[in-house]
């Protein structure tokens, strides 16, 4: 038989979903691997997908989302983004925000084109740009997790298309401040470059920081792809509903891409993502509140542990050095499951600078949260 594709064979099975088979028919695991949050979705949500369902909304939806949808993303933009689009033109609704990456890598590059990502960094950015012939070039983040914008200067090269950042984010818990938005947002205008900016842990944010969006400052509209979800706000992973906003002749781009290769979205999910941006965000104000008590719970209890880590800005994540253990993360991950029962992703999958790292999601109720840092703290005394 000839070969089959050489881009996919490269690209490894996705740890985190192992980390989920260990766990398989364990009841006395605590996972603290799952990247979603651990409150119900909303009951307007899910009644929303129900109606359209009853009503048998399970055609084909229309390429680019349904205009109500549309419509209310663009209002949303508007509002708490500070972006200005026209749904007709700048928006799509996609499978999620994972396939909203994959559209803004469909549309912009070229194979042999060079995009870089500071890293560690989320890990479906390093191999979703191999299966468009583009060349991942990471660049490694300060100590504190922020950019580090020098060595992001001398990365760049003729063939650099675009810069990637996740902001709050995955995994690092990392939130850019304005100054270093600006000092990105110059780089980006300095070499005419794209900037893909995913924001689904906008929300999710802490000790004053404001999210600001790139798209909506003076400049950067034209050279922006945002990506977004309902997902993480609303707590519908399952949804699998996301957006892009970009330029008319991008969104065009992405529209054709999207016609021969999934050719729609979720027809009914898409009448409770509508429910969920009539709600409004005031529900999740308790929520946000829940997050960062969990956010200084576990990184006061990891820090008296005695763990090397930087306290996180945003998102659900935090990011523990293991090297004072003398164990990569993925040692460390697989003897904790096996000795504690305690579920941690291992830091080397999200790139190379982070071999011996773990991350911790505490996305998860405080009494199971202060169980595992019970269990993390007998597994480090006995090491």
């Amino acid at each position: 038989m000839k070969d089959t594709s050489q881009r996919l064979l490269k690209a490894p099975k996705s740890a985190i979903r192992e980390l989920f088979d260990l766990a398989l028919g364990r009841s006395d695991v605590i996972s603290l691997g799952i990247g979603q949050p651990d409150f119900n979705t909303p009951e307007p949500v899910i009644e929303g997908n129900i109606n359209a369902l009853k009503k048998n909304i399970t055609m084909y939806a229309p390429t680019r989302g349904v205009p109500e949808l549309l419509e209310l993303i663009e209002d949303k933009l508007s509002k708490v983004n500070k972006i200005n689009v026209n749904w007709k033109d700048n928006i799509i609704v996609t499978n999620g925000a994972s396939q909203a990456i994959t559209l803004a890598f469909a549309s912009i590059f070229n194979p042999g084109d060079e995009i870089i990502i500071c890293s560690p960094n989320f890990v479906s950015y390093f191999y979703c740009t191999s299966f468009f012939g583009v060349k991942v070039v990471e660049v490694e983040r300060n100590i504190d997790f922020s950019p580090n914008f020098k060595k992001i200067r001398k990365a760049i090269t003729n063939k650099t298309k675009a810069i990637l950042i996740n902001s709050p984010n995955n995994p690092t818990g990392h939130a850019l401040s304005p100054k270093e938005l600006n000092e990105l947002i110059d780089i980006i205008i300095e070499y005419d470059l794209y900037l893909i900016t995913d924001e689904v842990y906008e929300n999710y944010i802490y000790d004053g920081l404001k999210h600001v969006s790139p798209a909506s400052l003076d400049g950067m509209f034209e050279r922006t792809v945002t990506v977004n979800a309902m997902s993480k706000l609303f707590s519908a992973t399952g949804f699998r509903l996301g957006f892009v906003v970009a330029s008319k002749e991008i969104i065009d781009l992405m529209e054709k891409y999207h016609q021969y290769t999934i050719a729609g979205t979720n027809h009914a999910a898409q009448y409770g993502y509508i429910e969920a941006l009539k709600m409004g965000i005031d529900f999740f104000k308790e929520i946000w509140e829940s997050f960062n008590k969990r956010r200084n719970l576990v990184y006061d209890r990891l820090s008296k542990i005695g763990f090397e880590l930087v306290k996180p800005k945003g998102a659900f994540y935090v990011m523990p050095s293991t090297k004072k253990y003398n164990l990569t993360g993925s040692e460390f991950s697989q003897t904790l499951m096996k000795e504690q029962a305690v579920a941690v992703v291992p830091g080397g999958i999200f790139g190379s600078f982070s071999d011996h790292m773990i991350r911790i999601s505490y996305a998860t109720e405080i009494e199971k949260l202060k169980e595992a840092m019970n269990r993390i703290e007998k597994f480090i005394q006995k090491s």
